[in-house]
């Protein structure tokens, strides 16, 4: 009898327990059913990046479930995508999802061999060169180093560059043709009409292009042929045409 009422006592203990196993083993099955999938898929500020690249790249199936989706895991995979610089990913029970993405703003152009390619004011290498995707104005940046592909990074004197590409107000943008940076980290503007500005080093970008509008807007000073305006000291800009300045640096040299 002592021996019985051990077995009574000990199945007690037991039935709670696998009462818990039971409904924890149902639960998981119901958070993994159709129920919580992510049926629902919605991505949002992509305007180069096909939302099916995106999901792809997230992980994210419309039978994914909810309770298996990392939505940080999810947002690293969406990055890694050239044309997106940020995602955020958010569930919503019991059956949507949110894929939040910020794209790069391209700001030049940048050649790949035959092919041309957009960057943005980082560095970041976007994208082919499109009309369909309003790029095809962009002035093309010529620097030092190779051009990665899409999703790869430029270096340090293309980002210098960049910096003043990005930096170029509405009235220049039209009539700039190229941003050249030398392997010296000096930065020249090709624009059109055979004009070439000269930033130097451009520390003071947003002062320089400000003193080349200035000169190119004033009657008096604007340059009518093939011309140097050298605005690296913005207060005291010179211009003077490409044959003399080519004649002065022959024979400084």
């Amino acid at each position: 009898m002592v021996e019985r009422a051990r077995d009574r006592r000990r199945l007690r203990r037991l039935f709670p327990l696998a009462g818990l196993v039971l409904v924890a083993g149902t639960g998981l099955a119901v958070v993994h059913g159709g129920l919580f999938e992510a049926r629902h898929r919605t991505v949002v500020g992509a305007r180069h990046t096909p939302a099916a690249a995106i999901w792809e790249a997230a992980g994210i199936r419309s039978s994914t479930p909810l309770v298996d989706i990392s939505p940080a895991a999810a947002a690293a995979g969406v990055e890694r995508l050239p044309w997106v610089v940020h995602a955020a990913v958010a569930l919503h029970w019991p059956d949507a999802v949110t894929i939040a993405v910020t794209e790069g703003t391209p700001v030049a152009a940048a050649r790949r061999g035959a092919a041309e390619l957009v960057v943005d004011a980082q560095g970041r290498v976007l994208g082919p060169l499109s009309p369909a995707t309003g790029t095809a104005s962009l002035p093309l940046l010529v620097a030092p180093g190779a051009v990665p592909r899409p999703g790869g990074e430029l270096g340090p004197l293309s980002r210098r560059g960049l910096a003043v590409a990005a930096a170029l107000p509405p009235s220049l943008i039209a009539s700039v043709q190229a941003v050249k940076v030398s392997s010296a980290g000096k930065v020249d503007l090709v624009l059109s009409g055979s004009i070439t500005a000269e930033l130097g080093t451009a520390t003071q970008v947003r002062a320089e292009l400000e003193s080349l509008v200035a000169v190119l807007s004033d009657p008096q000073s604007a340059p009518t042929g093939a011309s140097v305006i050298d605005v690296e000291d913005p207060p005291e800009p010179t211009v003077a045409p490409v044959a003399s300045v080519a004649a002065a640096q022959h024979g400084h040299a």
